[in-house]
This record gives structure tokens, C-alpha cells and sequence, in this order.
């Protein structure tokens, strides 16, 4: 029986309904997640600007009772579906916010934004947009920091890693065995791992928890 570990917080009901039954997992948390409250997001927004930026669930948690009318340019499929389940309105949704930006550049929109986004945030949006012409407010609305933990035993036939902080934070105190298969949400995660090691790295088709269950899916029991 193989056996997976996945480094962030997912439910064990989840994974027994949507994972192999030939396979076994554990999931240890490498991350922690404060979400910022109303009070100090609030003060920053500007009301003449109502295009906003949005690349992470987190920041839908933060937002999610704010009384906010614009449209909603967004990083990732379930991020937008969490928005427009909380009545936002959802213009664009691209996988990766390189292709954001590159919409937004090709397209005629507004070159005023608010960015909604974490601690951590990536670069993206602002080397593409800013030398273009395009102004960006930023609010951060949640915090991630490293959850490290010290494994036992870290034998894994393969690991599931979901951003790059992720990586690092594992890496703190354990090491990735050489014949262990990384699985990872997507590119810059993959980045992440490739500067530690040299093992088989394997992309999620689409960068979703439930296309990376997918894609171990795939791997173990039906590609071979």
C-alpha cells in the first residue's frame, strides 16, 4: 500500500472519499494561517477604486462580509467560486497569476487595483502590471508563517506539497528521501522543491487540491 503525506490542513473525510482506497495518508499541517479582522482591512480600502486583485481562499475569508461592489479579478477556480458564493462578483479567473496579468494587460480594464492578498504574496502581478502602467493597493488580509514539525518517520512513497512556504517549512527539520515522488498544486511550488532536490517532481494538471488527488491518483493506479 502506498502512503502520502499532505503538508497543509485537509479534512480525513476528504481524502477517504476522493483518495484510492489502496492508498494510505497522513496529513501534518506545515503551515499557520491567522486571517486578519474586518478592522484592519477596512481602513485601506478606497472607494474610488472598485477592481480588485485576488489570488488566495484566504483572502475570501477575510473579505467575505465586506460590503464590496466591483469586479473581482481572480487567481484560481476555487478561489472564485468561494466569491461568488459570497455574492461577489467574479470577472476573470485565471490558473496562475502570470496569466492575470497577461489578461489584464491584452484586455481593456481599469489600471487601478486593490490587491487583496497575504504576508507572502507573490511578485507576479507587480512586475507585470506596475511597468505598464498600472497602480496597485495593496491589503494584506491574512498571514502565513512556517508550522514546522519534526516527522519520525518520514518514509513516504510520496509527499504533497501546496505553496512554497510549505516546502521550507518541511524542509526545516526533515528531508525528502530520494525515491519519495513530490506532487505538487502547481508551478511555483515546483520551483520551491527543485531548488532542495532532485527527485521526480509531478504537476497538478490544474492548481486544486482536488487536481492534485487526481494526479496521485492517476500515478499509483492508472498510468502504470
Amino acid at each position: 500500500m502506498k502512503k502520502i503525506l499532505f503538508t497543509k490542513e485537509i479534512s480525513s473525510d476528504f481524502l477517504k472519499q476522493n483518495l484510492s482506497q489502496e492508498m494510505d495518508f497522513d496529513v501534518v499541517n506545515f503551515l499557520e494561517i491567522k486571517i486578519n479582522p474586518e478592522e484592519k482591512i477596512i481602513p485601506f480600502l478606497n472607494k474610488s477604486i472598485e477592481n480588485y486583485l485576488l489570488t488566495s481562499q484566504n483572502s475570501v475569508k477575510a473579505i467575505k462580509d465586506l460590503d464590496l461592489k466591483g469586479n473581482f479579478y481572480v487567481v484560481g477556480q476555487k478561489t472564485a467560486e468561494k466569491l461568488i458564493q459570497n455574492n461577489f462578483k467574479v470577472e476573470v479567473v485565471k490558473n496562475y497569476a502570470s496569466e492575470l496579468a497577461e489578461f489584464i494587460l491584452e484586455n481593456k480594464t481599469s489600471k487601478e487595483w486593490i490587491f487583496f492578498c497575504g504576508n507572502n504574496r507573490r511578485d507576479e502581478l507587480f512586475e507585470k502590471l506596475i511597468p505598464n502602467g498600472h497602480s496597485i493597493k495593496e491589503i494584506q488580509c491574512y498571514e502565513s508563517h512556517p508550522n514546522p514539525h519534526d516527522l519520525d518517520d518520514n518514509n513516504y512513497d510520496g509527499i504533497a506539497f501546496f505553496s512554497p512556504l510549505g516546502v521550507k517549512s518541511y524542509l526545516e527539520n526533515n528531508k525528502i528521501l530520494p525515491e519519495t515522488i513530490i506532487f505538487s498544486i502547481g508551478k511555483t511550488t515546483s520551483q520551491e522543491v527543485r531548488i532542495h532536490t532532485k527527485n521526480k517532481i509531478i504537476n497538478a494538471k490544474i492548481p486544486t487540491l482536488e487536481s492534485v488527488i487526481e494526479t496521485i491518483n492517476n500515478y499509483y493506479y492508472v498510468e502504470k
